[in-house]
């Protein structure tokens, strides 16, 4: 049943008929959508879901406090604000059937703090465009040196905010030199904890970098066993470069299922991993 409720949450978001809507590998992204101009051409593709970054900032020619704007670190400046980005697309999806939705990257949880009133009014029940919060909430392979977001309290807000989906993952340290590495059954563990501990009862889906992820069947696998009554999934990403084992990573897909599982990587390697159309449901 659960897993039902995901997909129809996508349903107006995803091209094709009643199978292609158990396929959640069909959902498209835009990303860094973070300016004006952007957001008015992602608005008008085909785009499915737009993911814009946050911090604490200053609209581009105006002083006072910071406030919740869309840009990524190290930019502190935009012509967006939260308010206006979340404004744009609840006006668009009024007016057209098929619906986008946002998935929000904050950058620091003063950031995701000063943002709850901006999200409220949009997590109602009425609102039924996809609302993703995602941070980064723990450390992660290999021996990532980013700061995680504040786990407890990102969990906290984010519950307040029982319709959005809590994008919830471990930040990585990977590319370029280093080519190898694995989410370890600790990293796992740390995160069902949280979870357990701060008393999660809404949608989750854990991004989890694909190289990384390819290495780390088992684990995954335990992780969405153990929070299945979270309707769980995961998202898997890729920076461009990033060494990936596709084999290794298709069989991961596959394992999990397709409806289980959002692929947000670039076109070369989403065609080199040679998934089944919606309507196959073969395993190999």
């Amino acid at each position: 049943m659960f897993r039902i409720l995901l997909v129809l949450a996508f349903a107006s978001c995803i091209k094709g008929d009643e199978d292609n809507m158990k396929n959640l590998t069909t959902v498209t992204w835009a990303h860094a959508v973070n300016n004006k101009t952007y957001l008015e051409a992602t608005l008008a593709s085909e785009v499915s879901m737009l993911e814009a970054d946050i911090v604490l900032g200053h609209v581009i020619g105006k002083d006072g406090p910071p406030i919740p704007i869309m840009a990524h670190p190290p930019a502190t400046t935009s012509d967006l604000t939260l308010a206006d980005f979340l404004s744009a697309v609840s006006q668009y999806n009024n007016v057209n059937s098929k619906q986008k939705g946002v998935k929000l990257d904050f950058k620091s949880i003063e950031a995701f703090e000063k943002a709850q009133d901006h999200i409220a009014p949009f997590a109602k029940p009425e609102f039924t465009f996809p609302l993703w919060l995602n941070a980064d909430i723990l450390p992660g392979p290999v021996e990532a040196t980013t700061k995680p977001v504040d786990p407890v309290k990102f969990l906290t807000l984010g519950s307040k905010h029982s319709r959005a989906v809590l994008s919830v993952g471990w930040t990585t340290l990977y590319g370029g030199n280093i080519t190898e590495g694995e989410y370890s059954r600790d990293q796992i563990g740390s995160m069902l904890r949280l979870l357990n501990e701060n008393h999660v009862n809404q949608t989750v889906t854990f991004p989890v970098r694909a190289g990384l992820a390819s290495n780390s069947q088992p684990v995954i696998l335990d992780l969405l066993r153990e929070t299945g009554s979270l309707n769980s999934s995961i998202t898997v990403w890729s920076s461009e470069g990033d060494p990936v084992e596709v084999d290794r990573l298709r069989a991961l897909l596959l394992t999990v299922g397709l409806e289980r599982t959002y692929l947000d990587v670039p076109h070369e390697l989403a065609a080199r991993l040679r998934l089944p159309p919606p309507d196959n449901k073969a395993k190999n």
